[in-house]
């Protein structure tokens, strides 16, 4: 009986202890909001997710537009002068008119950046360059002090004219850093090379991202397993007293 209790608990353990030590999550922008529009200062639940919209411009009073929850399978709701993301047919969130977000989870847990899609949206420019414009991706502690340096992710221009979402995959120090919450910066770009966000054409298109979250340690799993094996095997044998 003692023999076979251990194997089991060893068993259990070695099986737990197999697991994976983070769980994703994806902030997909399909739950349903009461508004298509994000304004100056709106929080915004979406899922396991919250997120808050600003205006770009400094000192932009509430109710400024910020940005919109586009709905990709009906090509209406993106029109002239606005040049849209086309192959995308779920719903995701465009920075609009400088606008910019910050999102974290509700439990305010910590998370690890692994992989977004995005794409430039154009706003009546006559020309693009090859990079239209950048994403600028900062993280913040629980204290909401910068956590480690930006990362830039460039968003090509068009190609036949058409915008598209191109998927975008972490790595080195900022895919390893614990943020409690990610600032998304568009800029846009011009033919020189020089990227500005003050002129209402950083515009940007964002969908997919996927984070890991931290879960117990997998040798921690194990000592739980284990241990709650052995209590019911002490009460098994109290029983049998």
């Amino acid at each position: 009986m003692k023999k076979s209790m251990m194997s089991k608990a060893a068993a259990l353990a070695v099986a737990v202890m197999a697991m994976g030590s983070a769980q994703a999550a994806v902030l997909d922008f399909e739950t349903p909001t009461d508004s298509p529009f994000a304004l100056q200062g709106d929080r915004i639940v979406l899922g396991d997710f919250w997120m808050l919209a600003f205006a770009g411009g400094a000192g932009a009073p509430v109710g400024s537009l910020a940005g919109a929850f586009v709905d990709g399978s009906d090509p209406a709701i993106c029109q002239a002068p606005l040049a849209c993301p086309v192959n995308n047919t779920s719903k995701y969130y465009a920075g609009l008119d400088d606008g910019y977000m910050v999102f974290g989870l509700n439990d305010n847990s910590t998370f690890k950046m692994s992989s977004l899609q995005a794409s430039f949206i154009g706003n009546g420019q006559t020309s693009f360059p090859a990079v239209s414009g950048i994403l600028v991706l900062q993280g913040f502690d629980a204290n909401f002090n910068t956590l480690g340096a930006s990362v830039q992710v460039p968003l090509s221009g068009p190609t036949d004219g058409k915008f598209s979402f191109a998927s975008t995959t972490f790595s080195g120090a900022f895919a390893n850093l614990d943020f409690t919450a990610v600032r998304v910066l568009g800029y846009a770009c011009d033919a020189t090379g020089s990227c500005s966000r003050s002129t209402n054409l950083a515009n940007f298109a964002i969908d997919n991202i996927n984070v890991t979250t931290a879960v117990p340690e997998p040798s921690t799993y194990g000592l739980m397993a284990a241990g709650l094996l052995a209590v019911g095997a002490i009460a098994r044998r109290r029983r049998a007293v």
